[in-house]
Formats: C-alpha cells, structure tokens, sequence
C-alpha cells in the first residue's frame, strides 16, 4: 500500500496494522535523524515517538499527495530543537567549520576516510537539508534517504523518471554547496555513497513495537517528555509555515470555482469588477501597493515568531468569521487572542505563510489572501490595512 493508502487506513479506520507500517516503513529515518541532531540514542528515541504522536494526530488532516518523509524530517527537526532547547544542551555544530575536508577527493572512501568525512557531515547535514527548497529536500529525501529508485522518487513527486534525475541532481549540488559553507566539503561522487549508507540506518527491531504503542496510547499514558514534545512540536509546525498539512490548491479551487467563502458586502456600495492585480489594489482602496505588501510581510514575520498579540492587532474590529463550526463577529482583541487557535488554524496560517505579496486577487471589498481564508481591508479613517475577515474551513 502507498502511503497516502496507510494514512487513509489508520485515519478512517483506525488501523494500527497500517500504522505499524508507516512507523516500521519510516522509523529508520526519523530516529537516524534524531540522533544527528540531539547526539544522544535515547533522546533520540523520545524525539521518535514525539514526531509519530503527532503523525497518528494528525493523520486524517494530511493531504493525499504529501511527501511523508519530507514531514517527518521537519517534523524531527522541530522535536529535536526544542528537547536540546528543553534539555539546555547544544551540539558543538561549530567545530565542523575547522576540519575541513579535502574538496578534490572523489572515488570510493575507505572505511576511515568514509567515517571522518560523515562526522564532518552528520552534525550541519539536517540544518543544510532544512535551507533547501522543499522540492530539492523531498527529492534527496527520497533517492538517498529512503532508497528509492529515480522512477519511483519520480512518482512520488509526479514528474517523469528524466525530470526526478535532473531534479535529484541539481539538489545533491544544491545540498553539497550548503554543506560546504559549513565546513563539510564532500566530493560529488562520496557524498551519495555517504547518504545510502549512513544518512537513515534500519532502525532498531524492538523500536518499532515501541513507538507504535507510544503514538497509538491515550495521552495520560505517554512518557511526560514524549508528550510534551509532541504538543510543542504540533505548535511549531503550526506557527512555522514549513509545511501546510491541508490541500491548499483545492481550497483555492473551491474559492475561485464555486465560490466556497464569503465575504461581507456594503450593499450600498457599488461594486467594480473583480481583477487580478499586479501591483494595482485601488479597486480595493489602497492606492500605493507597498503599503499592501508591507502589511503581508509584517503579518508573516509575526505568525512565524509566534506573536499572537502583533497578528492580533492587524485586525478590524469586529472581525468576520465564516465556518462550520465558528461564524459570526469578534468583537475585540481579548476574544481573538481567547480563540487565537480556532481562528488561525493551521491552513489559515499556512496560506497566509506562503502568500506571495504580489498578484494578489482584489475586489471592491478587499484584497483576498491566498486561496480566500484572509482578506484584508483599509481601516476605517486611516486606511491602513486590516485584517477584515477569516473564513474558516
């Protein structure tokens, strides 16, 4: 079965079988990872079990064409961080700008050369990962992480077989330039050997019962550190925009074709015709673009800080809000900042994060954020821009 298969399984039938197979399918990476970045087996094995707490949580909410293993390591990356945070213990990443390594080895590596060279990498590796577009990490993720053929990292990332190999090779040269602005220099042809052979061992046998039972108990029974991990990590991912968990593209299609969200009107007012603006948001009351722009990219420094009171403040009073389960009016900060979460959820967040701030869709009522969960709007005397409405899923 795929994985979208398995998640599928375990989300709507609670399948612990299909589960123990993403957990057995995937564990290797997610706890070579985790050892990388905490040093430490057994803070390791607790970041393990933090990151598939959160998976078996958020199973039904993932959409069908995510790449798992691109998930689970940022997912791992955030555990990690926050038990070295948690633990006031820090690799000595630094160290690896002062041995360098020859950049004109190529070849087959010895057993020592191949060991000294992954020690130079293991320690930068996932943060060099993490600076690389997703596409290029998945890509890698796939071909040396997990083994894949390039006609299956192909498919997994919709492409031909041709495109995966010229995608998987500009990433490997992408990656080899981060690692070597942090000391790590690898040649073109040991870096792959290094990533099959050392980057995602077979996780220990008796692990994998482990981490399955750990992610399917119930909360009371999870190891205090294990299950304050993974409520930290569910936060970070949320409030970091590396990953929208929601199929974004749907919801935008649903926005533009079926006119899924609302917005409130001024009858009274007349109404122009809807354009796609380049840089041109009077039809919305904002004559200088920049200010627009401004305003989004304020909006997203904050939501990756975490700073609900700043997102807060960028609001109109009383703010619409358009739902299943929420609808109505806000009517101050106090109360925003009472339903921040169910207000800002992670796929409001998520569009918001990866908004671009141009080409934005604008009307007379406002300028539309994303696939339409955000539009903003000029204030009321000031004509700042405001957050005017949320629509909810």
């Amino acid at each position: 079965m795929t994985d979208a298969q398995l998640l599928r399984e375990y989300a709507t039938a609670g399948s612990e079988e299909a589960f123990a197979q993403l957990v057995s399918r995937y564990a290797g990476l997610v706890h070579a990872a985790a050892v990388r970045q905490t040093g430490k087996p057994d803070w390791a094995q607790d970041v393990t079990q933090a990151v598939f707490v959160l998976l078996a949580r958020k199973a039904g909410a993932l959409s069908p064409d995510i790449v798992v293993a691109g998930w689970l390591m940022r997912a791992t990356r955030f555990a990690a961080s926050d038990l070295l945070r948690s633990e006031r213990r820090r690799l000595a990443r630094e160290t690896a700008a002062f041995h360098m390594n020859d950049p004109s080895e190529s070849g087959a590596l010895s057993s020592s050369e191949s060991g000294r060279l992954w020690d130079r990498i293991a320690p930068v590796l996932d943060a060099c990962l993490a600076r690389l577009r997703e596409g290029d990490r998945d890509a890698l993720l796939l071909r040396y992480f997990q083994n894949r053929s390039l006609a299956e990292v192909g498919a997994s990332l919709g492409v031909a077989e041709d495109a995966a190999r010229k995608r998987v090779t500009r990433a490997l040269d992408r990656l080899r330039s981060e690692l070597a602005r942090q000391g790590a220099v690898a040649s073109a042809a040991a870096l792959p050997e290094l990533l099959l052979r050392e980057a995602a061992p077979a996780v220990p046998g008796p692990m994998v019962g482990s981490t399955v039972s750990a992610a399917l108990a119930s909360p009371g029974s999870h190891a205090a550190r294990v299950l304050g991990l993974s409520e930290s990590l569910a936060r970070n991912m949320t409030w970091t925009g590396l990953k929208v968990w929601f199929a974004a593209a749907g919801a935008a299609m649903l926005v533009l074709g079926a006119g899924w969200w609302a917005f409130p009107s001024n009858p009274a007012a007349p109404r122009s015709a809807e354009v796609l603006a380049d840089g041109d948001y009077r039809v919305a009351g904002f004559p200088d673009p920049r200010v627009v722009h401004q305003f989004i990219r304020d909006l997203q420094r904050e939501l990756r800080a975490g700073d609900r009171t700043g997102v807060a403040r960028r609001i109109r009073y009383p703010l619409e809000v358009h739902g299943r389960e929420m609808d109505g009016a806000v009517g101050g900060e106090a109360a925003v900042l009472a339903a921040f979460e169910r207000l800002f959820t992670e796929s409001v967040a998520g569009e918001i994060l990866k908004c671009p701030a141009q080409r934005l869709h604008c009307t007379a009522d406002g300028v539309m954020i994303g696939g339409g969960s955000i539009w903003i709007a000029p204030a009321p005397g000031s004509g700042h821009p405001q957050i005017a409405l949320v629509n909810l899923p």
